[in-house]
């Protein structure tokens, strides 16, 4: 079992292919002051991923109720340009692994559990109020996108971790240590390299980079980062789909402290999850 230097590692991330056009243009269109349904509706038509991802939100029981529509430009109305945008940014990132997953690493399971993680954050962020300054998508996105490291592993170091994922089983540890082990570096260093490559917004990149390391953040972005901690501790101890391992991490005292994301405050939030894992479970699987 031989260690990748990181060297290599990073080269090959700086190496990897930039945002899609597409995604550009959609979140280019979707930010215009000058915007309208019809135009963004042009531009998701092109995509088909995009386009049929959107149609199953919109129209699924996890977004609120079951319609039919057929409509992109509907879709877009219903849905708000803000949350197409979070979309297109989370398509770019899930539909980057074309290789099998990893023994070990269930992609239907992780995305459950980012799905889980996103839709947890933004309930705590509206229950708590603290983060008057973002927009809720923007939490949202940073809670789906908060493992992109492994996706990046899984890809572009797919060899490397599946030792990653077996050394996880056997050994039962946390994957964030076992990457480490074998890469030099884990999920959340791999992860800012790329999003920070695909310049996504400032918040999601700091969030990615520092959810399991809230004091390393910078003060502004502290907040979202033990929002996302917390959602992601809150999806592990529910067993909410998996990030790769079975470990129960510890909430750090920050997040308790300072943010007031106790338990108490976690259970009921949870509690509402929990009532809608059916909803997300479909959505996932659909």
């Amino acid at each position: 079992m031989e260690r990748v230097e990181r060297r290599i590692f990073i080269q090959k991330i700086n190496n990897l292919p930039t945002l899609p056009t597409i995604i550009h243009r959609i979140i280019q269109v979707a930010d215009s002051a000058n915007a309208n349904a019809t135009t963004l509706g042009k531009v998701l038509s092109k995509d088909q991923s995009i386009s049929s991802l959107i149609l199953r939100l919109v129209n699924s029981a996890f977004y609120g109720k079951v319609r039919n529509i057929s409509s992109i430009n509907h879709a877009a109305v219903i849905l708000g340009f803000p949350m197409v945008k979070t979309i297109a940014m989370g398509v770019s990132v899930f539909h980057t692994n074309t290789k099998p997953s990893a023994e070990g690493f269930d992609r239907r399971r992780f995305w459950l559990h980012s799905l889980g993680v996103a839709t947890l954050a933004k309930t705590l962020a509206k229950k708590l109020k603290l983060l008057p300054h973002l927009d809720s998508d923007t939490v949202f996105l940073s809670g789906l996108l908060h493992d992109l490291g492994k996706v990046v592993f899984d890809n572009y170091f797919h060899e490397e971790y599946l030792e990653v994922a077996r050394l996880v089983q056997a050994e039962q540890l946390w994957i964030g240590h076992a990457e480490r082990r074998i890469l030099e570096m884990d999920h959340t260093e791999a992860g800012y390299y790329l999003a920070r490559k695909w310049q996504f917004p400032a918040p999601v990149v700091a969030a990615i980079r520092h959810h399991h390391d809230i004091p390393a953040a910078e003060n502004q972005h502290r907040p979202l980062c033990a929002l996302v901690q917390a959602a992601d501790y809150g999806c592990r101890k529910i067993h909410l789909g998996s990030g790769g391992d079975d470990v129960e991490v510890e909430l750090d005292p920050l997040a308790r402290d300072r943010y007031g994301l106790t338990d108490r405050v976690l259970e009921p939030a949870l509690a509402d999850l929990e009532k809608r894992r059916e909803e997300l479970e479909a959505f996932v699987s659909g």
